[in-house]
């Protein structure tokens, strides 16, 4: 019931603060900081073209479309539990609308994505680990995933949002972690995902969103969300439009150094944030059953080294994050790492190519182990869970401009499973993706 009357007090603030709008003065607004001096992956063409002009009649009535496929296809040669390999798929239209140009309400739009999957997940079939190697695996199924209103306000300094989303849409983000094909870093550092059930990935649920930027460098956020398991249920199909709650909130503070007009192409961005999940966890070794959790984390990227023509969005940056689940007893993974680094345009001939590098290392609970050491909780391979890691290294080949781009890879799994009993494994794999 408190979730749902947040959520409900949000949406009627985020609704009023849509007809006030319309009598913001019109300013210069600053730069948007979410643009990148260095960005990894590019706007990029369309297979289709215009879809025989469609395309570009929508986007000037204030629609904008967008329909991709992703093919993630891997194997390993050697290590797990046995060899094999599997394909996971993922096609997705989403829907922009702008709603100055369709209706008149200056700052506001909606946003709507569904998708539809299909496929197998090698790390669940053949490796044995905890961190899948393909992140375009989950939720087999057709689904809506996002159905939101956003309204921006003062010039773009302050953002609401309220409807259907997930939270790692926005928080634990950075461009850098889309580089790769393993969920230990695609999508956002995977550490979150074991040791809060209410966080949602992928999976919009009932929530809203306040965004403000301080100074043209900085930003504020909060977000609460419907965190109710059964969002991710396939049977549901991303519809359920229940409020069973628990309640999740999740909040970030930001700077980015350089990245606005006039400043060096060394583009940083540092975060830092925390949640609350009031979701009910059982103790590992007691048994007991304990109500809400915390947890926070720390993540950046900075271009190190710029290359090219300024604008080119070439250069050399680095990345990393950290993860902390703070009780023990109840979160399964309380410290999670990841860094690496990432370069795009190395070569003259191919600008728009990247190349990445990063290591996850996830560490399981003390009481963890020490409820699987004295047989009270048993992994599937038996043991005792001490920590997991994932090397990859991946190089993302851009082909038309980005309208469809072919990524060959390499993962290099230590403990599969974090027990020590399954050989360390090596994953071939590539990804394929088609903007139509």
């Amino acid at each position: 019931m408190r979730s749902r009357l947040l959520l409900i007090a949000l949406a009627l603030f985020v609704l009023s603060a849509a007809a006030l709008a319309q009598e913001q003065t019109s300013e210069d607004s600053p730069e948007d900081t979410g643009s990148r001096v260095f960005q990894l992956v590019l706007p990029s063409e369309h297979l289709l073209g215009d879809w025989g002009g469609l395309r570009s009649k929508l986007e000037e009535s204030g629609i904008t479309p967008r329909w991709f496929l992703i093919t993630d296809v891997a194997g390993n040669p050697s290590g797990g539990r046995d060899q094999g390999a599997t394909q996971a798929s993922s096609t997705e239209l989403s829907l922009f609308f702008d709603l100055n140009r369709i209706a008149g309400v200056k700052g506001g739009s909606v946003f709507m994505s569904m998708s539809q999957r299909w496929g197998n997940r090698l790390s669940t079939q053949y490796v044995g680990n905890v961190f899948p190697e393909q992140q375009i695996y989950g939720f087999e199924t057709f689904r809506v995933i996002d159905l939101s209103y956003q309204q921006q306000l003062l010039n773009d300094r302050v953002e609401l949002r309220v409807g259907r989303f997930a939270t790692t849409d926005d928080f634990l983000d950075s461009p850098y972690d889309y580089g790769f094909l393993s969920n230990a870093f695609c999508g956002s550092p995977f550490g979150i995902l074991l040791d809060s059930p209410g966080v949602m990935a992928y999976t919009g649920t009932w929530a809203a969103l306040g965004k403000v930027r301080p100074t043209r460098r900085s930003h504020v956020m909060a977000a609460i969300y419907n965190g109710d398991p059964a969002m991710r249920l396939n049977k549901n199909h991303g519809v359920d439009l229940s409020f069973d709650g628990p309640l999740f909130a999740m909040g970030e503070v930001g700077y980015q150094f350089n990245g606005l007009a006039g400043d060096s192409a060394r583009l940083g961005n540092y975060k830092f944030g925390g949640w609350y999940d009031h979701s009910t966890l059982t103790d590992f070794e007691s048994g007991a059953r304990k109500r809400g959790s915390w947890g926070y984390y720390g993540l950046f990227d900075q271009v190190v080294l710029p290359f090219g023509m300024r604008g080119s969005h070439r250069g050399l940056g680095i990345f990393g994050s950290v993860t902390v689940a703070t009780d023990s007893r109840v979160q399964q993974l309380p410290l999670y790492f990841t860094a690496g680094v990432s370069a795009r345009g190395l070569f003259n001939a191919r600008p728009r190519d990247a190349i990445s590098l990063g290591i996850a290392t996830g560490y399981f609970s003390n009481a963890l182990r020490r409820a699987q050491r004295n047989g009270l909780l048993v992994p599937v391979e038996g043991g005792v869970q001490d920590h997991e890691r994932v090397v990859e290294l991946t190089y993302r080949i851009d082909l038309r401009k980005g309208a469809y781009f072919i990524q060959p890879d390499f993962q290099y799994i230590v403990r599969p499973g974090g027990t020590g009993r399954i050989s360390n494994a090596a994953v071939l794999g590539a990804q394929f993706g088609i903007n139509f």
